[in-house]
């Protein structure tokens, strides 16, 4: 038995302000956070199936190496320097004074501890092997690295002398904790994890190390204890403390519903519900167990949610998994989704589960309401400790910090909602992605409109694939069609990853299509298509934007209602103003995504009113949307007429999916039987059509949409030429030809002219270069958890290639006090997320504080945002003409003026003049 006076109680671990006086020693949060991690295992089997299987060992060896890795996750606070933060508790403690300074994070001084002073007794030495490189069993060295980086990134290898940081009665102490560690444990030496995939297992041991700091740092269930027990007294308190901890998170999965049917996918099924071939399909599909992959190609409208609902439910029914993560291309999208599960009594996504669980659904970008009623704070506890001003947020605020931002919440929820950049974020070098890693485990991943990732994007998603499937998960890829090759390389990454023997994917012209790879087995099945979805559409080009508008008079003397979709925000406000000018009398919305968050949700309802499947006559009479891309996917729009700029022939089809997607008649009214407004025409905006184009064939006429589609002015053409010989396509027998016929053609083919055979190169190049930076970013889990370069916060890990860019939230300043743009407390971190928009950061990347406003002030303030303002811009604004106005700092220094208008959006000050008021 310890005795009290044991030199490792004199450190402190855990303490408030200096005025509150109250602390924990440093041994009890160990503890905590060793048990809060042992109950995660014992109440989420999932967790624990994993790290048996990963590591070969049983149950109760894992438990007795998770209780000694988790109990010296914080090592490095038996350093002087960071006892020293608190001098007063140093005195108190230890009855000394230091002037050592707190330099390095404590998560990695914890590290070099035990690399150069601590392994070398407690691990038994390998002949010829310096201790000073790391362990003879590299699963030790992940492991490690994995419990001490629990701030959410692995420790630094840094060149350090520890005597700056520890002195030698700092690491007598931590040398006879760990013998107290071991000794509780029941074992003599460290126990080291066997090979095999021990370090890939460290990736998902590092997200809970992280979670179980969190909950271990919780003074709800573990209240500051500062005498000394001894620690088997004290094992025994936290371990029931921390069985509380976790049955109060939320997190612990319920049983899934033993029914559950197509129509269960509808918030209101259609009366006489019939469905579609691919969701019979997939309610006959093949389910076995170990991770499996499907791929659904098929036509807008042909009811892929619901054949992805169906999937997941029978893998979730037949113990394949216990939730589910939705990913999708945009906000919009996701949003989209979100009330679409959300939906109904008992909501859709809660049939999944049986009647006694109430499950939870979460938005992955926390920024649009949550369903009353639902549980939507994951893990809803508070404290006040304050931070260490190292980066490494304390445990308590930075779960407080976590929870006000859902993106991260959305992955350990059941049911998750969100874009695929919050899971991408679990293959990349940013913190806390091994969290998002733990969160997908056990979930059955769909990832919805994958034919909108580009080159970069498509990489990060082949790992993500690899490194779920090797988790055992399951995955459903949707997509309107994807080009062969980029079908093939997801297929292989996942079976790469479930450790399958290499997969020979044959080419296949069906469409649609259903791709399945079960137990290591690879079926393309062709489907049929809903008749009401298999329809011929024309497609008229034009060269000026004067025939658009001659159209949209057309369209408006015949009380119906068109969109026109813009390449680029610029054109689309441009193209409103004038039409807005030049019209005044027509009803025009813009739609596009430069608006706050709250401006944008608004309008989003807005046009899902006037132009989505419930609309009538009332809400289409002679509207017109200017929009961006924002409307190309996923939202059930449905327009009259359609105008496109041109664009790639997989979004062209994307766009076509809003033109006359439901029937109706000639004034918008829901009919059952033919629709009534004849064939449908895509308009699309183009250069002049030539045979023969020279290098600046689109830039001269779209310059806009050259900038955006930079290099693929080859693969525009090619659309084009396609489209314009056929007068347009059929779906979906065309569909396949079409996507191949682009993406398929060899840069040195004939088909290609010479005046762009240089941009097809260098646009073939440019994917390959993205594909390669993808490769250079991604984490590889056989590496072991350990840091390879620089790891980024979460908001500038990039996993979209482009312009960098920045959160920027609008304030306005008044009576003294900064208020969100849309709310009147600027302590509510939701208003100032509903004040955002996203810039580049080229254009806004520095403060200018206004007069009147002390440093100090600007300060306090931007300490209620998001993540306490450390990863974006604060604008104050001020009104005048209705308008609000406000500046900023470049990227190089310069000041620029900005306006912010609710209906246009956010635009330079120098762009007001042409506009007007």
């Amino acid at each position: 038995m310890t005795p009290p006076r044991e030199i490792f109680y004199r450190y402190w671990g855990k303490a408030g302000t200096e005025a509150d006086d109250g602390h924990h020693l440093l041994v009890y949060h160990c503890l905590d956070v060793a048990a809060c991690g042992i109950m995660l295992l014992r109440w989420i089997p999932t967790w624990r199936k994993l790290l048996e299987r990963l590591s070969g060992l049983s149950s109760e060896e894992i438990k007795t190496r998770l209780l000694v890795n988790l109990a010296l996750h914080d090592l490095g606070k038996f350093a002087t320097a960071f006892q020293n933060l608190r001098p007063d508790l140093l005195q108190r403690l230890q009855e000394r004074q230091s002037d050592k300074c707190y330099s390095e994070r404590h998560d990695t001084l914890g590290w070099l501890l035990w690399r150069e002073k601590l392994q070398s007794q407690f691990l038994a030495a390998e002949p010829g092997r310096s201790r000073r490189r790391g362990s003879s069993n590299p699963g030790v060295d992940s492991w490690m690295q994995a419990v001490t980086g629990h701030h959410g990134e692995p420790p630094a290898d840094v060149k350090t002398i520890l005597r700056h940081h520890f002195d030698a009665d700092d690491i007598e102490a931590a040398r006879a904790f760990v013998s107290e560690i071991l000794e509780l444990a029941g074992v003599e030496t460290f126990p080291m994890p066997p090979d095999g995939n021990a370090k890939a297992a460290s990736w998902w041991l590092a997200g809970l190390a992280v979670l179980a700091d969190w909950l271990g740092s919780n003074t709800l269930f573990f209240p500051y204890r500062d005498t000394a027990v001894p620690l088997s007294d004290y094992w025994s308190m936290a371990l029931s403390q921390a069985e509380r901890a976790v049955n109060a998170t939320g997190l612990v999965a319920g049983q899934t519903s033993p029914h559950f049917g197509l129509k269960d996918c509808f918030a209101e099924p259609p009366p006489e519900f019939q469905p579609t071939p691919l969701q019979d399909w997939a309610q006959r599909a093949k389910i076995e167990p170990g991770p499996s992959l499907f791929i659904l190609e098929d036509v807008t409208g042909a009811g892929k949610t619901e054949a992805a609902l169906m999937l997941a439910w029978r893998l979730l029914h037949t113990n394949q998994g216990t939730g589910m993560y939705f990913g999708l291309p945009t906000m919009a999208t996701a949003n989209g989704m979100y009330q679409r599960l959300g939906g109904g009594e008992p909501p859709v996504y809660a049939r999944l589960f049986g009647e006694q669980h109430l499950p939870s659904l979460v938005l992955a970008h926390g920024q649009a309401d949550l369903v009353e009623g639902f549980r939507a704070s994951i893990l809803p506890f508070d404290t006040d400790e304050p931070d260490y001003g190292d980066g490494t947020v304390p445990a308590g605020p930075r779960c407080n910090a976590w929870l006000s931002d859902n993106r991260k919440k959305a992955l350990l929820a059941e049911v998750g909602v969100g874009t695929i950049d919050q899971a991408l974020l679990g293959v990349l070098p940013a913190r806390h992605q091994s969290l998002r890693l733990l969160g997908l485990l056990g979930k059955v991943l769909i990832v919805d409109e994958v034919h909108a990732c580009d080159a970069y994007m498509n990489r990060l998603l082949e790992e993500l694939l690899r490194a779920h499937a090797h988790a055992g998960g399951s995955a459903i890829l949707l997509s309107a069609t994807l080009p062969y090759g980029q079908k093939k390389r997801l297929v292989q990454a996942f079976a790469t990853g479930a450790g399958y023997d290499p997969i020979n994917l044959l080419a296949n012209d069906d469409y649609p299509l259903a791709t399945c790879l079960v137990r290591g087995q690879i079926e393309q099945q062709a489907v049929n298509t809903r008749p009401d979805v298999a329809r011929r559409m024309a497609v008229r080009f034009v060269e000026e934007e004067s025939a658009v508008e001659t159209l949209l008079q057309k369209t408006i003397a015949k009380d119906q209602c068109a969109c026109w979709i813009c390449n680029t925000v610029d054109d689309a406000r441009s193209r409103f103003e004038r039409l807005s000018a030049d019209h005044p009398d027509w009803r025009i919305d813009l739609f596009h995504a430069r608006f706050t968050l709250h401006d944008r949700l608004r309008i989003e309802q807005q046009v899902l009113r006037d132009f989505g499947k419930d609309s009538g006559p009332h809400e289409r009479h002679r509207r017109i949307l200017i929009a961006t891309q924002v409307v190309e996917q996923s939202l059930d729009l449905d327009f009259d007429e359609l105008i496109s700029d041109l664009a790639p022939v997989d979004l062209i089809l994307q766009r076509a999916g809003r033109l006359r997607r439901h029937k109706r008649d000639r004034i918008g009214q829901r009919v059952d039987g033919p629709d009534q407004r004849g064939t449908p025409t895509l308009t699309v905006l183009a250069p002049p059509w030539t045979d023969d184009p020279d290098p600046h064939w689109l830039r001269n006429a779209l310059p806009g949409t050259a900038a955006v589609y930079r290099d693929e002015d080859a693969r525009l053409w090619l659309a084009m030429k396609r489209l314009h010989e056929s007068g347009g396509f059929t779906m979906p027998a065309d569909a396949r030809a079409l996507i191949e016929g682009v993406y398929g053609v060899d840069p040195f083919d004939d088909d290609i002219p010479t005046g762009l055979r240089e941009k097809a190169i260098d646009s073939e190049g440019e994917d390959k270069g993205r594909r390669s930076i993808a490769e250079l970013k991604t984490l590889h889990i056989e590496d072991g958890y350990r840091r390879q370069g620089a790891w980024l916060d979460e908001d500038s890990a990039p996993t979209r290639l482009g312009e960098p860019t920045t959160t920027l939230w609008l304030a306005r300043w008044q009576d003294g006090r900064l208020l969100p743009l849309h709310g009147d407390d600027p302590t509510d971190t939701r208003a100032w997320q509903l004040s955002s928009l996203t810039v580049r950061r080229a254009l806004i990347a520095g403060e200018v504080i206004p007069s009147g406003a002390s440093q100090d002030i600007w300060e306090a303030q931007k300490r209620h945002l998001p993540g306490k303002g450390r990863w974006g811009v604060l604008m104050s604004l001020h009104s005048t003409d209705g308008l609000w106005h406000g500046t900023a700092r470049t990227e190089r220094g310069k000041t620029m003026k900005w306006v912010y208008n609710h209906e246009r959006g956010f635009y330079p000050h120098s762009d007001q003049r042409r506009i007007g008021k």
